[in-house]
This record gives C-alpha cells, sequence and structure tokens, in this order.
C-alpha cells in the first residue's frame, strides 16, 4: 500500500523554510564572529548535534524511543575514524560507511526488537550502549578506545570544515524531513498513534517500525563521525549516556515532532553548556551554602538547567518552536490588519 514513495506535496512548506532560515542563520555566525574555538567547538558542534537530535526525533515519530541513541553515534564515530587510519581509506567515504555500519547493527538490533513498544525498545537500546562501552573497552588493543586517539577530518579545520559540516547536515535533515512527510512519515505516524488501526488499514507495522530504526540509526552514526573530526580525537566517552539523552533533551526544548525542533534545542543546549561554565567565578560567593565543595559552578549550572527544562515541559509543552510560531502569527496578523487599514484609508 505504501511501497510507491514519492515526493510529498508541500514539501516546502513555512516550517521547512523556517528551519531552513535557522541553518542560513548559523551560516553567516562566522562572518561575525573571529575565534576559532567558538565556530569549530560551538558553531559546528551545534550543527552536528541537531543531525544528530533530528535522528532521534525521527525515530520518535514511528512512536518508538531510544535511551541508548550514543552506541550508535559512537559506532559511526569509531567506525569512520578507525577506517580512516587503519585502512587509509579517504575521511568522507569512512564517515558515510560509518554511518552504514551504525545502520546495519541498527537493523539487527531493529529486527530483534520490532515488537517492543515504546519505551521497551528503549531500554534495550540503553543495554545496547552498555554492551558498547564494555567491548570497546575489552577490546582496547583493537578499538583504541580507552586512551583515545586522533581523527582526520574530510576538510581543513575550521572554517572549511564547519561549511562542510553544515552542507551535510542540511542535506541530512532536509532527507530526514522528506521522510517525515512522504508515505513513510505518514504510515510512521499512523502506527504511533494507533498500531491496531493501523494493521486494520494494511500496514505492516513492524516493517516501518524496522524502517524508521534503521534510518535514525544511520543519521546518529553520520553525526558521531561528523563529531569526532570536529574534536579531532575519539574516545570511549562518547558512548557515555550522557550522549544518549542529549538528543532527547534537544528534541523536548525545541518541539517533538517537527523538523525545526531539533535545530533549536540544538542551538541552546550547547550554547548553555558552551557558555555557562564562564559563569562559574560569579557563583562562587555562594559556596558557603554548600559545605564541602570546592567548585559550586557545575552543580548549580545542572540545577539551572534542570528548572529550564521543567519550565519548558510545563509551560511550553509543544517547545520553544511554539512559541516562535506564535509570534510569526501574531505579526503577521498585525501586517494584515496594517494593510487593510491602509487600503480602507
Amino acid at each position: 500500500m505504501m511501497s510507491n514513495l514519492k515526493l510529498p506535496k508541500g514539501i516546502l512548506s513555512r516550517k521547512f523554510v523556517f528551519a531552513l532560515v535557522v541553518l542560513g542563520f548559523v551560516a553567516i555566525l562566522p562572518l561575525f564572529v573571529r575565534s576559532d574555538y567558538i565556530i569549530g567547538q560551538v558553531f559546528t558542534v551545534m550543527i552536528i548535534f541537531a543531525l544528530y537530535a533530528s535522528s532521534w526525533n525521527l525515530l520518535a515519530s514511528s512512536g518508538q524511543g531510544s535511551l541508548g541513541h550514543a552506541a550508535f553515534l559512537g559506532i559511526g564515530g569509531f567506525a569512520s575514524a578507525l577506517l580512516a587510519t587503519k585502512l587509509g581509506m579517504p575521511p568522507i567515504i569512512g564517515l558515510f560507511l560509518g554511518g552504514l555500519m551504525s545502520a546495519g547493527i541498527g537493523f539487527i538490533i531493529g529486527l530483534a526488537c520490532v515488537r517492543l513498544k515504546a519505551w521497551f525498545l528503549a531500554m534495550v537500546t540503553f543495554g545496547f550502549s552498555v554492551i558498547a562501552i564494555t567491548i570497546i573497552s575489552q577490546f582496547d588493543s583493537v578499538f583504541g578506545g580507552m586512551i583515545g586517539f586522533p581523527t582526520p577530518s574530510i576538510v581543513p579545520q575550521v572554517l572549511p570544515f564547519f561549511y562542510a559540516t553544515l552542507v551535510i547536515v542540511a542535506v541530512s535533515i532536509g532527507v530526514i524531513y522528506w521522510v517525515m512527510r512522504s508515505k513513510w512519515g505518514l504510515a510512521f505516524r499512523a502506527v504511533r498513534e494507533n498500531e491496531n488501526e493501523a494493521k486494520m488499514i494494511g500496514i505492516n507495522t513492524g516493517k516501518y517500525r524496522l524502517l524508521a530504526f534503521v534510518i535514525s540509526t544511520f543519521f546518529a552514526g553520520l553525526a558521531g563521525g561528523l563529531y569526532a573530526q570536529s574534536i579531532l580525537f575519539i574516545q570511549i566517552s562518547i558512548f557515555e549516556p550522557y550522549y544518549s539523552f542529549l538528543p532527547l533533551i534537544m528534541v523536548v526544548i525545541g518541539g517533538l515532532g517537527t523538523i525545526e525542533g531539533p535545530i533549536i534545542g540544538s542551538m541552546i543546549l550547547v550554547s548553555i553548556n558552551s557558555f555557562l561554565p564562564l559563569t562559574d567565578k560569579y557563583l562562587q560567593p555562594l559556596s558557603p551554602l554548600f559545605p564541602g565543595v570546592s567548585n559550586v559552578g557545575p552543580p548549580l549550572r545542572l540545577v539551572g538547567l534542570g528548572l529550564f527544562l521543567i519550565v519548558v515541559v510545563i509551560f511550553l509543552p509543544k517547545g520553544i518552536t511554539s512559541l516562535l510560531h506564535k509570534a510569526y502569527n501574531y505579526l503577521r496578523e498585525d501586517t494584515s490588519k496594517a494593510k487593510r487599514i491602509e487600503r480602507q484609508g
């Protein structure tokens, strides 16, 4: 029924154009900022994690969740790095092969768990991320993950790599959006909303769950390869739970189920993680309130981030993008009223 995949109508919707505007805004940021650190470790990481969060968002659109997405981020990163350093493969080829390897392992896991629903699959992915850490550490002579090793990049750092990454991420997010607006995406949403009804109208729910999982893990692996190349280093820490919760938090902040939400969420969270440490010296006067803690900055920053997430979830359950769209609609109505008044006058 849904075997024929065609270009979805209305692909240049307002939300997609909004996402392009956000990426365009990121593209011109280096024109105003001359710091290699900010361009390489803030702006570049920002757009890489936008892709990573978008891959998680695609999986969620099919009613599935992952608490171990860092496993696929790490597999893509390690595979692309090892292919380039051990086999001498061009980094650009290793990058996409790393994504394919991540998708291949995702296919095996998805095939085994295709009947699991929602957070049961999430727990399986979390368990797999623990297994991945164990394998990488136990076979350190092969992977070199404990100490880590340098990784080559597809183009020279910093500015050329920033724009190369931006192009790859923009195309990838465009593909994700295309999938979400296609008949595949329609099947994903049908499975998410009511699996029994989806089966009744002839949708192979297991097939589309697996398809969403494989596509999601491919782009997570691609993001992992880009991330390793952006910092020119890879280590076992890429598999840590912190990286599994990042895409979930970014999507919740930005807006679940939207194309622009993961981009906005990545921009906000990476900015917070990058610039809030600069406030540590201003938080030190509060140290008497935390006896036994030498540096109160990190715990207070975590508390602040937690409070920010609580506020977003309670007051903006559809994410910050919903607020931006309301502002856009408000300005549009005001402009329309002004034009009507002008014509009447």
